[in-house]
């Protein structure tokens, strides 16, 4: 009976990766996608570049493109450093393109601050890229 079910839990973890190479393979797919479709968001920055916010508003979508690269990388390489990569990303755009109080900036901070300490010291790492 325990061999079945071993067997069973073993049918299931492979199932469970399959299920995640697909969807990276899905997420791939639509990164390139939206790295073909930034051409327009571009030529829109050109023609209201000395408009305000246009610089972040073309940002905004490169930020998204970036965070779905990282999303790509945590689904191929299922580790901590890469966890904590895309949550540096999350919040450095939440940081940049969102126009937020001075309260959320410091919590944005802090949260980046807390990351790389845990980064450091917790996961071993010796250098900060």
């Amino acid at each position: 009976m325990t061999e079945k079910l071993e067997k069973l839990k073993q049918g299931y973890a492979n199932l469970s990766e399959w299920l995640e190479h697909i969807m990276a393979a899905i997420v791939l797919i639509a990164i390139v996608i939206a790295i073909c479709s930034l051409w327009a968001p571009f030529k829109e920055f050109l023609q209201t570049r000395s408009k305000s916010g246009a610089f972040l508003k073309y940002m905004a979508s490169v930020f998204d493109i970036v965070i779905g690269i990282e999303f790509f990388k945590l689904l191929c390489k299922p580790r901590k450093d890469t966890m904590l990569e895309v949550l540096m990303f999350v919040i450095a755009r939440h940081m940049i393109i969102e126009h937020t109080t001075a309260f959320e900036n410091l919590l944005s901070i802090v949260a980046i601050s807390i990351l790389i300490i845990v980064d450091r010291y917790f996961l071993k790492s010796k250098t900060l890229n």
